[in-house]
């Protein structure tokens, strides 16, 4: 009776452990789902802030205007994308400062969303996480100058969520 209680226990701790590592598993898809899903919500949300007459702005003269670290921040994606795919392509963005606000828009949807259908479909690796973030982390460091025009014109810009 001890041995079939102790079999019995030791079968339902491997079971949970097992299901708790797929729910762990699950839940770091999820986190990353909703990080793509939340950065690509907030750059929108600052890009849509300033107002599109102010777009050309900067506050000196060796660094870019708002729509060209808009369009820095969206092409760098694209540019990633081809990259971890194994289909590289070279860094030519064009005129930086060619787009409205509504192509600025529909270009972050575009590259945000290939960015979460090739997160989606590709295979887990470290690698591909370290890019994830690095494409990440370099959107949230030129997201974060954009705020700094917008506080600078006296916009309160988006909050984070």
């Amino acid at each position: 009776m001890k041995i079939n209680l102790l079999f019995i226990g030791l079968i339902s701790f491997l079971m949970t452990s097992f299901q708790v590592k797929s729910e762990a598993q699950e839940f770091g898809d999820y986190y990353l789902k909703n990080r793509l899903l939340n950065t690509k919500s907030f750059t929108i949300e600052v890009i849509e802030a300033m107002p599109e007459t102010e777009y050309m702005y900067k506050p000196a003269n060796d660094v870019r205007t708002f729509t060209a670290l808009a369009s820095h921040v969206l092409y760098s994606i694209e540019w990633n994308i081809a990259l971890m795919k194994n289909k590289p392509i070279k860094w030519q963005p064009g005129d930086e400062n060619r787009f409205s606000r509504q192509q600025l828009v529909e270009y972050a949807n575009n590259e945000f969303n290939n960015l979460i259908e090739f997160v989606a479909s590709a295979k887990a690796s470290p690698e591909l996480t370290e890019k994830i973030v690095d494409v990440l982390n370099h959107n949230a460091h030129h997201r974060g100058q954009m705020i700094t025009y917008l506080r600078i014109k006296g916009i309160t810009p988006p909050e984070y969520r």
